[in-house]
C-alpha cells in the first residue's frame, strides 16, 4: 500500500547531446552526492497527500486506489537504505517498512514480509522520497543520457538486480545543486508507469536538497495527487528498532 503511495520521483529535457560526450559524468555526480550527503544520518517528516482525480487513479490499476484512502502519514528514513511509513487506511493503522532488500507491511492482523532484491518494482529508494543518494548507484547502473543548454542532466537508473527487461527510471537533475526536477518510471515492457515533478527543497547534510513537494501524474499527464512534507526533522537519532523487521 505505502509502496505505491510512496512512489515518487525528477527534471526537464529540451536538447539532446550524444552520450559519449558525458563519459564519466555520472561518476562526477556520484562524488558530488557523496560529499553533499556527508553528515546526513536520518530524517522524519509528516506527509500529506492531496486527493487525486479518482478517474485517473482508477485507470492506473490495482494499488493506486490506496492513495485515496491515505490522507496523512509519517515518513522516516535512516541511511543508507531504511524507510518507514506510518499511516491510516479506513481508520486502521498501517506500517510499511523497508530495511535493505526486505520489506514489511503490517496492518491489524496482517503481517507480510518479503525479499525484494530481485523485484525492483516493489522496492523503495530515495527517489521516492525526493532526493539523490549514493545508494542509488549501488542498486542501479547509472548513465548520463542527455543534457540541456541550461545544464540540466538526464540520468538513467537501470536496476542491477532482477529480470533483465526495459524497467528503468529517467531522472532529470540540476548537477550543480543536485536537486531532483523530474522523474519518469518505466515498466519492464517499456511503457511509462507514472511521472513526478519535484519542488520546495530543503537542504540536509552538507548541501543535499530534499524535495518537500512531489506531484504525481499518470502516463497521460492526469493528476495522481501531490505529496508534501511538513515538520521535517533531520539527524534526530532515529532508533534502529524503528526499522526492525521483527516488530508487529
Amino acid at each position: 500500500m505505502f509502496k505505491k503511495t510512496a512512489l515518487y520521483a525528477v527534471g526537464l529535457l529540451l536538447l539532446v547531446v550524444t552520450l559519449p560526450a558525458f563519459s564519466g559524468q555520472d561518476a562526477v555526480i556520484l562524488q558530488k552526492v557523496k560529499a553533499a550527503e556527508a553528515g546526513f544520518r536520518d530524517m522524519k517528516a509528516d506527509m500529506v497527500i492531496s486527493d487525486p482525480d479518482k478517474n485517473n487513479v482508477k485507470g492506473m490499476g490495482e494499488g493506486y486506489g490506496d492513495i485515496l484512502k491515505l490522507q496523512k502519514a509519517t515518513v522516516c528514513f535512516k541511511t543508507p537504505d531504511r524507510i518507514r511509513f506510518d499511516g491510516y487506511a479506513k481508520g486502521i493503522k498501517v506500517v510499511y517498512l523497508q530495511n535493505g532488500y526486505t520489506k514489511l507491511i503490517a496492518a491489524a492482523m496482517i503481517r507480510q514480509k518479503k525479499e525484494v532484491k530481485n523485484e525492483p518494482g516493489q522496492r523503495q529508494d530515495t527517489l521516492d522520497l525526493g532526493f539523490l543518494s549514493s545508494r542509488l548507484w549501488t542498486d542501479n547502473i547509472v548513465t548520463v543520457e542527455k543534457t540541456e543548454r541550461n545544464g540540466t542532466v538526464e540520468l538513467k537508473f537501470k536496476p542491477k538486480f532482477g529480470t533483465r527487461d526495459k524497467r528503468c527510471d529517467l531522472v532529470w537533475i540540476n548537477p550543480k545543486s543536485l536537486r531532483l526536477e523530474k522523474r519518469e518510471k518505466y515498466l519492464g515492457g517499456g511503457a511509462m508507469r507514472a511521472s513526478y515533478t519535484y519542488g520546495d527543497y530543503e537542504n540536509v547534510g552538507k548541501s543535499l536538497p530534499i524535495a518537500c513537494k512531489l506531484v504525481m501524474f499518470d502516463p497521460k499527464g492526469g493528476d495522481l495527487g501531490t505529496i508534501t512534507y511538513k515538520n521535517m526533522v533531520v539527524n534526530s537519532g532515529l532508533s534502529e528498532t524503528l526499522f526492525s523487521l521483527n516488530q508487529r
